[in-house]
Order: structure tokens, then C-alpha cells, then sequence
């Protein structure tokens, strides 16, 4: 059946279902940035919306226009449609997201909600804790 194909060995091997577009979550102390790979795209071919604990990003790559007289004999490229979905911590505030695109790749970066953000605990002394104590009695 296909043993005249030349290209399936390439088929086999790249054939396996991933995400697409691809994407990186980087994690700082305040925020994290969410990255995908959007190659051809433009941030007009891309919509982003934040519903409830999900960031979704959604869009369409578009195969390009074949030549009158030739035929596409091979594909590994992604075209179609595609919804990428990330969960964020439960809180996030959509006014607390900026998103820019430079060179087909989308960046996101999220403010972390209060409750996740790290704050430090002051260490008093013994004298201090048993004041404590005293004053609440």
C-alpha cells in the first residue's frame, strides 16, 4: 500500500500526536511567563481569554496556497486550528496579564495572585512571644 511512498519513514517517525504549538511556563517569585512558538502568525491571527482557572489561547495557522499544477506530497508542519489550555492558580486577575508576540512567538507573563506570593515572617524572641501571651489573657 504504501511501500512506493517515499516520505513514509518521515511520516512514521513524526507522526506522533503533540501540543501544538509548543509551549514554556517559566516561574518567578511574583509572576510566571507562559511562551508558545506561533510561526506565521501574526497577534491578529491569535485570540487569549481567561476563564476561571484556565488561560486559553486559540487560533489558526493556515496552509499556504498550492500552485496551480503541483500537489503537496508531504507535511510535518501544523496548520489548522488550535486551543492551547494552561491552568493558572485560582485567583489570577486578567487586568495582572500582558501579552506581546515578536517574530512568532507569543509571551505571557501573569502576576501571581497575593495569596501566592512569597512574604516573609519576622522571627521575634522568646521576651516578645510570652508578651503576647499575656497581653490576649
Amino acid at each position: 500500500m504504501f511501500w512506493n511512498e517515499p516520505f513514509m519513514p518521515l511520516i512514521t517517525q513524526f507522526g506522533r500526536t503533540a501540543f501544538w504549538p509548543a509551549a514554556d511556563v517559566t516561574v518567578g517569585e511574583g509572576d510566571f511567563v507562559l511562551t508558545l512558538d506561533l510561526p506565521g502568525l501574526t497577534a491578529d491571527d491569535v485570540s487569549i481569554e481567561l476563564l476561571g482557572e484556565e488561560l486559553i489561547v486559540r487560533g489558526e495557522r493556515k496552509h499556504p496556497e498550492v500552485a496551480e499544477g503541483a500537489a503537496r506530497v508531504h507535511a510535518e508542519r501544523p496548520f489548522g486550528r488550535f486551543e492551547r489550555r494552561i491552568r493558572v492558580p485560582k485567583g489570577v486577575d486578567p487586568d495582572g496579564i500582558t501579552a506581546s508576540m515578536d517574530h512568532g512567538v507569543l509571551s505571557l507573563i501573569v502576576r501571581k495572585p497575593e495569596r501566592l506570593q512569597p512574604k516573609a515572617i519576622a522571627i521575634g524572641s522568646a521576651a516578645e512571644s510570652r508578651q503576647l501571651e499575656t497581653a490576649t489573657a
